[in-house]
């Protein structure tokens, strides 16, 4: 896996066949160089948790073909194809593509390289969209997206995408999420992953808040055999804010690396982080939080908890929540939680008649039901809950 290394001469040929802009080509020979230069990951953390990243056989993958993804119309705001947006909107694409990357990592320089598929999103001046938008993604083989949303000031968007699979093979999935909320704007975003479990992704989402702007997060992972997924939200400006929920659910053996960062680069700027899933059979998720607060963030307040439900003797949690300040004229937090099944509230269950199955799997509904009550899209909310009921 190690000695995986593209050449100049297989990206050309390719990128050549998509027409690709200029620009575009130079960035894409950069992340080879890149790529080829850094060494892979390591997925060790914790004292007893070894993330296995051995059946990733990089050796299988091949520059893709472009493929399109099914979007609504909608006359009021861009949604595009990223490859088409690039010809349409390029002004727009190049003066915010990998804004939110400054510097790239092995697997963003991979995305970057082969990305072969996106989503392209502009939200204009003081445009309010009341309805949400709903994007399905289907997932084949070997897939390489990278999304980008621009919510322009004094405008506020809806959004929520599910991932699935169309088949149960093998597949691999790097995913990269830009997204930019200027002044005064608003943006609800929810990412619900549901891949088949011989799915390996890796998925990065990053956002730059501006001033007096707001990002809702609601990631809810699900499926994939090994997932690594990481949220980073930076709140560049004064009154910049975010809300971020992150759910999961593991079983069998699925591996799970799951993060988020939040940054706050700028005074009187607010964050509430609320992690919480359940564990059942031999699965393992490490959850990395942190918050950090910066020297001229002064006002600022940042929260995070991280709970999480172990359902067997054999499934492994390594919470690590993490605060760095750097200012005193803050307010700042943070509280973990590792438990099972409470034994009062399930006799009680069964005292009113319930069977202690039946009763287990209520508890752990409602376990996720206060996340799941704040989405907005009553099918959405319908689909997790089902989703749930399927992997009990």
């Amino acid at each position: 896996m190690s000695n995986l290394k593209f050449t100049e001469k297989e990206l050309v040929k390719d990128i050549q066949e998509y027409e690709e802009l200029h620009w575009m080509k130079e960035k894409r020979l950069n992340a080879l160089e890149i790529f080829n230069s850094m060494p892979f990951p390591e997925f060790r953390y914790g004292i007893t948790i070894n993330i296995n990243s051995s059946d990733i056989n990089f050796s299988e993958i091949k520059i893709p073909e472009k493929k399109l993804i099914d979007l609504p119309k909608d006359n009021t705001i861009v949604i595009e194809n990223l490859s088409d947006a690039l010809f349409k909107h390029e002004e727009l694409v190049k003066k915010h593509f990998l804004t939110c990357f400054p510097v790239l990592g092995k697997f963003e320089a991979l995305n970057l390289l082969l990305w072969n598929k996106g989503l392209f999103i502009y939200v204009p001046k003081n445009t309010v969209i009341k309805k949400p938008i709903k994007l399905k993604d289907i997932n084949d083989n070997f897939e390489f997206q990278h999304n980008l949303i621009i919510v322009d000031e004094n405008s506020s968007l809806t959004i929520f995408e599910e991932e699935v699979s169309d088949n149960n093979e093998k597949s691999y999935k790097t995913k990269i999420t830009e997204i930019i909320v200027n002044n005064n704007s608003n943006l609800n975003y929810g990412s619900f992953q549901n891949l088949s479990q011989n799915t390996i992704t890796f998925s990065t989402k990053r956002a730059l808040v501006h001033q007096n702007a707001n990002i809702n997060w609601i990631n809810f992972d699900l499926g994939g055999k090994l997932t690594k997924s990481e949220t980073i939200t930076k709140l560049e400006k004064e009154g910049a804010s975010t809300n971020v929920f992150n759910l999961f659910f593991t079983n069998k053996n699925q591996q799970f690396d799951l993060s988020s960062s939040i940054f706050h680069n700028s005074k009187h700027t607010k964050s509430d982080m609320v992690v919480r899933g359940a564990l059942d059979n031999k699965s393992k998720v490490i959850i990395n939080g942190l918050v950090k607060i910066a020297e001229n963030a002064s006002g600022s307040n940042g929260y995070q908890k991280q709970d999480a439900l172990l359902l067997s003797q054999e499934a492994e949690i390594d919470p690590i929540p993490s605060l760095e300040i750097d200012n005193n004229d803050v307010k700042c937090s943070h509280g973990t939680t590792v438990s099972k099944l409470d034994k009062e509230k399930l006799f009680y269950l069964k005292s009113r008649g319930i069977p202690e199955d039946k009763a287990s799997k209520l508890m752990i509904k409602g376990f996720f039901d206060p996340i799941i009550r704040k989405i907005k899209l009553k099918e959405v909310r319908k689909d997790l809950r089902k989703a749930i009921s399927l992997k009990l």
